[in-house]
């Protein structure tokens, strides 16, 4: 299969990142509070696997609405719940494996690194405690008013205000919707398939390793 970086020849120069289940591995932290969160509200019956499916599927967000809907409460308030218990269960992420040595090589190669992520401003508290916070040039985070993915809004924000090469720029997620994004960007994308899961069999690249993203850098 052709790629877009073969068909351009550029390596991929400047890495834009998904956060949570990309970058950190958040999402045992994130299914443990959503379990506490519909616990509180009347659920008795979760199923934690096919729970953890669904929301790397499609997203937290779906399955927030989806148990409002069939249990009759309100998703907002659901969602209010979610997040507490998330930002005070969530107090030490660690990065995956190989990030910092991708986030490393992007920098030592005249490269830049982005974040496009749903997540707060907390985003920026996880990357500085792991020591994380010198490798990124900027992001987009949810208290921004970009509309969440898969639309390319946020890229394209990156990439006007930056002045980022789309053909030198790579959209990383673990999710269809992150590759989905980039896609609707017109830039090429790294699907990170870290719980082979295999839904986004359209990205430029899959990798189940983030380490294995090195020998498409400069």
């Amino acid at each position: 299969m052709t790629t877009i970086q073969q068909m351009t020849q550029k390596p991929f120069k400047n890495l834009i990142w998904d956060f949570d289940g990309t970058l950190f591995d958040t999402y045992p932290v994130m299914l443990k509070a959503l379990v506490q969160a519909l616990t509180e509200f009347g659920v008795t019956s979760i199923d934690p696997e096919s729970l953890y499916q669904t929301t790397k599927l499609k997203s937290v967000r779906f399955v927030e609405h989806a148990f409002a809907a069939s249990h009759h409460f309100s998703a907002s308030e659901l969602t209010a719940r979610y997040h507490e218990l998330e930002q005070a269960m969530q107090v030490d992420p660690q990065p995956y494996p190989g990030a910092k040595k991708v986030l490393e090589m992007v920098m030592a190669r005249g490269g830049h690194n982005f974040l496009d992520t749903h997540r707060d401003q907390s985003v920026y508290r996880y990357l500085k405690d792991a020591g994380f916070e010198s490798y990124f040039s900027g992001g987009i985070d949810a208290d921004q008013t970009y509309p969440r993915k898969p639309d390319p809004g946020a890229i394209l924000g990156l990439i006007a205000e930056y002045h980022l090469d789309p053909a030198e720029t790579v959209m990383i997620g673990d999710r269809r919707l992150d590759i989905e994004a980039g896609d609707n960007a017109k830039i090429a994308t790294i699907y990170f398939n870290v719980d082979q899961l295999n839904d986004a069999p359209m990205a430029t690249i899959q990798v189940q390793q983030l380490s294995e993203i090195m020998p498409y850098l400069p």
